[in-house]
């Protein structure tokens, strides 16, 4: 891949696709400000996952309570209910006398050309695959039925915090704390192994594995990333266990030193581009873009959390500097998007240095839209944690907390 020429493509693009955006619409129920929003109750109906499906006709949320809400694209570009169901319910595991949760950790769509749209759950422990069906109802209606076809379970010592399909079509990979697991769609009762730090003596640990994500094309390489906000690339052609990666990136010029680096460099999201080419990581003050050619320094950095810096103590001290942020490509793998605080979120081209801060809120008739500033007061329990961007739509969801939002590009031809 020539970069210049990327480069050069992308400002194409961006001429040509201004990225002026308008809120489109809003699911979900709204906070009730007289009830205390942090209660556990509240909590359960905050969103905690989104996912389109490879065509864009469906979106998936995921929910702190278990369960999984299908949106489906209308003629207009909105988005309205297809079905939901349960997806997990919370257990007690008896081994270690822990809870586990029916949170749903992450949402991933089987994205190969399917009749039957199938989409993948998981919670801490437990990964489901789901089959949606469209049958005729009693009355001559459609309606929409749910099958829980496959469920992968009993490979995860600890909490699983991504899934990712492989581009074979046939097997994908779940990651915890210390391994990766790499499953057969069609082989419930065993996974294989094909990384594992968990050091001989816990006490020697040093860092975790925070997410992973498949290459799009090539079924052989996959990435993970790590606390140290380190990025490793693994070859399956070169070793069945993967311990030993093909490549490692990491941006040692860091602008924090001391007591916060390793909280602010902890990778909390990374994915490749659609087309492959390139990779995208998201820690807490940054979202960086690699040339996965360039192991020592990241092709560019995108900053729009300097502000946080003078309040690492408030947000160490409110566990706010935990907060795992997402982030999303475009279908045409040239603009970005994460969330911050405040229920800010920013769109920013990837190959550019032009970054959109828009806020997610519900405009009313008097009030034009919002944008963020620097200066204002922080309010770090109201956050825009998941995104998604329609494969091939300028069309983006933003979870945060109990509401999601959609949010479409203004184009020259849009009568609003």
């Amino acid at each position: 891949v020539n970069v210049e020429e990327v480069i050069a493509k992308a400002n194409e693009y961006y001429e040509s696709n201004a990225s002026e955006w308008e809120f489109s619409q809003m699911f979900g129920e709204e906070d009730d400000p007289s009830s205390d929003s942090d209660t556990t109750g509240a909590e359960d109906n905050w969103i905690s996952s989104l996912a389109f499906d490879s065509t864009g006709r469906f979106l998936a949320v995921g929910y702190n309570c278990g369960q999984v809400v299908v949106l489906t694209q209308q003629e207009d570009q909105t988005y309205q209910l297809y079905t939901e169901f349960k997806s997990h319910d919370s257990e007690f595991d008896f081994l270690t006398s822990m809870e586990i949760e029916e949170k749903i950790n992450q949402i991933k769509w089987f994205p190969y050309d399917s009749c039957i749209p199938a989409l993948l759950t998981t919670n801490d422990k437990t990964i489901k695959l789901f089959k949606m069906l469209e049958k005729e109802g009693a009355e001559g209606g459609t309606e929409v039925v749910v099958k829980p076809k496959k469920v992968f379970e009993g490979a995860h010592a600890y909490n699983i915090n991504s899934v990712s399909f492989n581009s074979d079509g046939e097997t994908f990979i779940s990651t915890d704390d210390l391994r990766i697991n790499l499953w057969n769609l069609n082989i419930t009762t065993e996974a294989f192994g094909i990384v594992d730090i968990k050091p001989e003596n816990m006490d020697e640990l040093s860092e975790v594995i925070t997410s992973s994500s498949f290459h799009p094309k090539s079924c052989n390489l996959f990435v993970y990333s790590t606390s140290k906000g380190m990025i490793r690339m693994a070859d399956l052609r070169n070793s069945a266990l993967c311990d030993r990666y093909a490549k490692e990136f990491e941006d040692t010029e860091s602008d924090i030193g001391g007591f916060f680096q390793e909280l602010v460099t902890t990778i909390s999201d990374v994915k490749f581009s659609p087309d492959g080419n390139f990779i995208v990581s998201r820690d807490y003050l940054t979202m960086k873009i690699w040339d996965p050619r360039i192991e020592n320094k990241p092709l560019r950095v995108v900053k729009f959390h300097d502000h946080l810096v003078p309040k690492l103590c408030d947000l160490y001290e409110n566990d706010s500097i935990f907060d795992k942020f997402e982030c999303s490509w475009n279908g045409t793998s040239y603009r970005l998007l994460t969330g911050s605080y405040n229920n800010n979120f920013y769109i920013c081209d990837a190959f550019g240095s032009h970054v959109t801060p828009m806020c997610a809120v519900k405009p009313t008739a008097q009030q034009k839209p919002t944008f963020p500033h620097p200066n204002q007061h922080l309010e770090a329990s109201q956050k825009v944690l998941h995104t998604a961007w329609h494969p091939n739509q300028d069309i983006i969801a933003l979870g945060a907390k109990d509401f999601g939002y959609l949010y479409v590009r203004k184009t020259e031809n849009d009568p609003k």
